[in-house]
C-alpha cells in the first residue's frame, strides 16, 4: 500500500514539474509586467509542490522497504568458516573472538553463540508442493547455519521461539501448545513483545521475561504456574514481581531468583518441589531461598545452586533427578554438590559445572543424554574434565569444551545418531589461559535500609 502511494506521489511530482517546465517556455515570450509576476509566481507553486512530492515518496518508499525480521536464516555458514577466516585477517587473540562462547537448547535444538555475537543453530524452513489432484502439502526441512547476526538469549518449545536481541527488544514467533486451541488470536508473528528486556525463559506453553528489571508472564496458566493469583490463561504480559536477576519455568512450576538472590516459587508442589516441606500449591510467588545464584526447574523437582557454589535439590526423585544418591523424594532441599559455577536441567536430567570445567551429570538417562551406560544415575557422575559450557535439552545435552569445540550427546537434530559426545564444531583453536575457565559470577549485596 505504502508503495502504491508513492508512486501516486511521484505521478504527481511529475505532473508539477510538466507545468513548472510549461511556465518556463512561457515566460521566454514578450509578456507584461503584471503576467510575468503571476507566471513567477507559478512557476515557484510548481517548483515547490515538485518538490515536496518527491520527498513524500522517497519517504513512503523507505517506509515500505521490507524490515529485517529477527528471525531470519543468513546463511549456511559455520562458526569454524569464520574462525579460520579471522585467523588469516587477524592475530590469533582476536581470533578467538569469534569462538563459542554459549550455548543454548530449544527442545533439542542447539543454538551456540560466539563472542562476536553471532547465533548459529537451526532453522525450519516450510515448503507448499502440489500433488498431481491439486492439493497443497506442506514440508519441513531444517538448515544448519549463521541464524541470527545479533541474540543474546533465546527459548521456547515445539511451534514457540522467543529471541532477544543484543538491543534488548523481545520478539516472540510461534504459538502456544494448549492455547491454539482456546482462542484465535495466539499466533504471534515476529511480535515484538518487550523492547527493554534482560532475561527471558520459556517452553512450549508458557513464556517469562524480565522488562525494566520487572518479571512478566504470559500463556498458559494451569497450577498457576505464571504466578499471577490465578489460572487464567493471557496472551499479554502481566508483571509478577520486581526486581528480578533471573527465571526458570518447567511443566509443573516456576523459579524466580531476584536481583538479590532471593529465590521465589509458584505454581504445582506436588512433590514439594519447591523445597518447603509442604505440598501445597501457588499462584503467587513464595519465597523459599536466598543466596541464590541460579535456579533450574525441573518436572516436579528443583535445583538450586547458590552463590557460594552449592547445589541443593528438592522435589520428585524416581529418576535419580535430585542425585541424592537414592530414589526417595525429598521435600527440602538436600546438599549434593560443592564447586559449581553453573546448572542445567531440563525434563528429568541435570547437569553442573565446576569453575576448572568439571561436568556432572545425573538423573534421567533412557536416551543416553548424559553421555554415559545406564537408563538413571541417582548421584553426580564426572563425564567430562575440560568443559566451558552446558546446556541440557529434553533428550540430549550439548557441551563447550575449553578449546571452544562443541559436542552433542543424546537425540539431537544437529547429529544423526545416539553415540556419546559426537562433535558438532571442531575449531584446532589455541585459546589463551586467561579465556579458557568460565568466570566466577558474584551476586549484588541488597543495601542497607532498602
Amino acid at each position: 500500500m505504502l508503495k502504491i502511494v508513492s508512486y501516486i506521489s511521484f505521478g504527481f511530482a511529475a505532473l508539477f514539474g510538466v507545468l513548472l517546465l510549461g511556465s518556463i517556455m512561457n515566460s521566454m515570450k514578450k509578456k507584461s509586467a503584471k503576467v510575468r509576476k503571476k507566471i513567477r509566481l507559478l512557476r515557484r507553486l510548481y517548483c515547490g509542490a515538485a518538490v515536496l512530492f518527491i520527498l513524500a515518496g522517497g519517504v513512503l518508499q523507505l517506509l515500505a522497504l521490507p524490515k529485517a525480521e529477527l528471525k531470519e536464516f543468513v546463511s549456511e555458514t559455520s562458526p569454524v568458516d569464520s574462525y579460520q577466516t579471522a585467523l588469516k585477517t587477524q592475530n590469533a587473540e582476536r581470533a578467538c573472538d569469534f569462538l563459542p562462547e554459549s550455548i543454548t537448547a530449544v527442545e533439542d535444538d542447539y543454538y551456540i553463540t560466539t563472542g562476536k555475537g553471532k547465533v548459529y543453530g537451526h532453522l525450519e524452513f516450510a515448503t507448499v508442493t502440489t500433488d498431481a489432484n491439486g492439493n497443497a502439502m506442506e514440508t519441513f526441512s531444517y538448515r544448519n547455519g549463521l541464524s541470527y547476526e545479533e541474540a543474546s538469549m533465546i527459548t521456547g518449545g515445539e511451534g514457540l521461539l522467543a529471541v532477544l536481541d543484543g538491543k534488548n527488544k523481545l520478539t516472540l514467533s510461534g504459538t502456544f501448545e494448549y492455547l491454539q486451541y482456546e482462542r484465535d488470536d495466539t499466533t504471534f508473528e515476529k511480535s515484538v513483545i518487550s523492547r527493554d528486556c534482560s532475561f527471558i525463559d520459556g517452553n512450549s506453553n508458557n513464556l517469562f521475561y524480565v522488562s525494566g528489571g520487572d518479571l512478566y508472564s504470559m500463556g498458559y496458566n494451569a497450577f498457576g504456574l505464571l504466578g499471577d493469583g490465578t489460572e487464567r490463561n493471557r496472551t499479554e504480559g502481566t508483571m509478577i514481581l520486581e526486581e528480578v536477576s533471573a527465571v526458570s519455568v518447567s511443566e509443573t512450576h516456576t523459579l524466580v531468583v531476584d536481583a538479590y538472590g532471593n529465590l521465589y516459587g509458584f505454581g504445582s508442589n506436588s512433590y514439594s518441589e519447591m523445597g518447603n516441606r509442604t505440598t501445597a500449591a501457588s499462584s503467587t510467588p513464595i519465597k523459599l531461598m536466598s543466596g541464590v545464584r541460579q535456579a533450574e526447574a525441573g518436572r516436579n523437582f528443583s535445583i538450586v545452586l547458590t552463590k557460594n557454589g552449592i547445589v541443593y535439590a528438592a522435589g520428585r526423585n524416581h529418576l535419580g533427578q535430585l542425585g541424592t544418591g537414592d530414589n526417595r523424594d525429598y521435600a527440602n532441599y538436600q546438599k549434593i554438590l560443592e564447586g559449581v559455577v553453573k546448572i542445567s536441567v531440563n525434563g528429568n536430567s541435570c547437569a553442573a559445572l565446576t569453575a576448572d570445567g568439571t561436568l556432572y551429570v545425573w538423573g534421567d538417562n533412557t536416551n543416553g543424554q548424559l553421555g554415559v551406560q545406564g537408563d538413571t544415575l541417582s548421584a553426580p557422575v564426572t563425564v567430562a574434565v575440560d568443559v566451558y559450557d552446558v546446556a541440557m535439552g529434553k533428550t540430549s545435552m550439548g557441551v563447550i569444551k575449553h578449546n571452544r569445540d562443541v559436542y552433542v550427546t543424546g537425540t539431537a537434530r544437529l547429529v544423526s545418531n545416539e553415540e556419546a559426545f559426537q562433535a558438532v564444531y571442531q575449531f584446532g583453536a589455541t585459546v589463551p589461559a586467561d579465556r579458557l575457565y568460565r568466570e566466577v559470577v558474584t551476586m549484588p549485596v541488597r543495601p542497607e535500609n532498602s
